[in-house]
Parts: C-alpha cells; sequence; structure tokens
C-alpha cells in the first residue's frame, strides 16, 4: 500500500471504530512494513499470493486462518488490517494508476507517487488530527516477520510524524487528496465489516 502514515491513519480510525485503546493495534498496523528495516522480500511478511489470473495479493485470509488463535490480541488484528488496506489500495491506487503503464513513464509515475506519501504525511496528519503514540515491543510469535526490528520501524514513523511540515504544503503530482481519503474511508469500513464476518 501506501505510507506508514497512511496505515497509522488507518489503525486510528478502526480503533476509534471498533474501540481499541491498545498501542499493540497500532503496531501492528505497521508491522508487515518491517521488511523494510529487515532486508527481506515484501512478499514474505504480507503473504503475497497470486491469483488465477497471474496478479499478485496480500492473503489476509491466508494470514487469518494461520494465526488463528492469536486473532482476539490487537498486534494481530492490526496486521491483519494492513494486509486488508493492502489489497485495497493497489486495486484502488496502484493498478489504476501506475501498473499498466509503459516504461520509462512507469518508473517516472512510481517517482511522483512516492513523493506524494512524503507530501501527504503531513496533510493525514493534519485531516485525522491524529497524534504519535508511544508503542512497547512485545515478543511477537509471526514467523514472517522478526520482531526485533520492530523498533526501527517505530523510529522511522517517529521521524514521519517530526518531520511531518516538511512537505505537507507542497503539491501532489499523481495522488489526489480527495482521493487518497476516499480509499481509506472505504478500508476503515470494509476492515469493520470483514471482523464481524471472520
Amino acid at each position: 500500500m501506501g505510507s506508514r502514515i497512511m496505515h497509522y491513519c488507518i489503525s486510528a480510525r478502526l480503533a476509534k471504530e471498533l474501540k481499541i485503546d491498545d498501542d499493540q493495534f497500532f503496531l501492528g498496523g505497521i508491522a508487515p512494513d518491517v521488511n523494510k528495516n529487515m532486508k527481506t522480500p515484501k512478499t514474505i511478511s504480507h503473504f503475497v499470493r497470486t491469483n488465477n489470473e497471474g496478479q499478485i495479493f496480500a492473503d489476509y485470509l491466508g494470514f487469518h486462518e494461520k494465526y488463528l488463535r492469536y486473532m482476539s490480541e490487537p498486534f494481530y488484528l492490526g496486521y491483519f488490517f494492513h494486509l486488508i488496506s493492502d489489497v485495497i489500495w493497489v486495486e484502488e491506487i496502484y493498478y489504476k494508476k501506475i501498473k499498466w503503464l509503459p516504461q520509462p513513464d512507469k518508473k517516472e509515475a512510481q517517482l511522483k507517487y512516492y513523493r506524494d506519501f512524503w507530501r501527504l504525511n503531513g496533510k493525514l496528519i493534519d485531516y485525522y488530527s491524529i497524534e504519535y503514540r508511544p508503542m512497547e515491543v512485545k515478543s511477537i510469535e509471526i514467523e514472517e516477520i522478526d520482531y526485533r526490528y520492530l523498533p526501527e520501524l517505530i523510529k522511522d514513523l517517529e521521524n514521519d510524524f517530526a518531520m511531518k511540515d516538511e512537505a505537507k504544503e507542497q503539491e501532489l503530482e499523481i495522488l489526489e487528496f480527495e482521493e487518497v481519503i476516499a480509499v481509506l474511508e472505504r478500508t476503515v469500513r470494509e476492515c469493520v465489516e470483514i471482523s464481524m464476518k471472520t
């Protein structure tokens, strides 16, 4: 999906909707992206599978099934919602704006896309009026990630908050703010619905 801040915003909205007041839920909500700190493929931490059409997706139901006995714990629920978020983001944003572009247009679009993430951090923090909350790292039984790298990921998130005003006044190049908000809100609704069914 998008950025750590987008996932954090989704976690904040879901925490409010589902009445969850636990830092482990927020940590789980960003945890799959620790693959960058671990220098391991995203495909592992994000449970990436390939469907019959050859398209890749985050298999959130596979995660849910594998860790079913832990799904009442906030960290695992946050992780689960992160994977759902990525599926929606890829469908609604990445495939529509970038995936099918020819090179070198695709590479240029990806650069704009990541610059927009940076610009969106402050815009989203302000829009949702969210604040950073400290997160304690505990031993986690998820074999796809190494919890010992989570402090590095938390530090990255702290930096996102500390530098939120650096680029928020800049114009977006490829993403549209209203579109991003619509996708985040749809994600919250779908996560709530899926959590009631599983």
